[in-house]
């Protein structure tokens, strides 16, 4: 198997506007995934795009890294999160969602938050509030989250 900064490289080059995009791009993913190495979360987060031709690809990259405990996706996405609000902030709102509507990823989450950096704990607020501006239905999942970044 290729080691895991080749295959990271393999699939930012995929080009997205070739008729295999999505299937090219989530064969890669699968042997991404299939390393099964924490550290690939990371590089991960950073190939999500607000532009991307297809859903689904993005989706996949989601179901990839959350085939991992709780607690070290929580710490590689609170790692990437600052960049991730910045430059997807589409998908760091799907993300967020997910994260809040599994309970015991939740409580890891504001377990987690707690420790972060002031630059984390900005970034995730301020997704918090983009969340309860699309919908009010999270603001019981989003309040424990925004305290912990006070």
């Amino acid at each position: 198997m290729k080691p895991l900064n080749v295959l990271i490289s393999e699939l930012r080059a995929v080009d997205d506007k070739s008729p295999t995009y999505a299937a090219t791009f989530e064969c890669v993913l699968a042997k991404i995934v299939a390393l099964r190495t924490v550290d690939a979360i990371l590089p991960l987060l950073s190939c999500f795009d607000d532009d991307a031709p297809y859903d689904e690809v993005m989706f996949s990259i989601i179901h990839g890294i959350e085939t991992f405990d709780d607690k070290a996706y929580l710490e590689q996405v609170l790692r990437g999160s600052v960049d991730l609000c910045a430059n997807s902030p589409r998908w760091a709102s799907i993300l967020f969602m997910r994260i809040l509507n599994a309970e015991t990823c939740r409580h890891e989450l504001v377990r987690q938050l707690r420790d972060a950096d002031q630059k984390t704990k900005i970034a995730i607020k301020d997704i918090m509030e983009k969340i309860n501006a699309r919908s009010v239905r999270f603001l019981e999942k989003t309040t424990p989250v925004i305290a912990a970044t006070l």
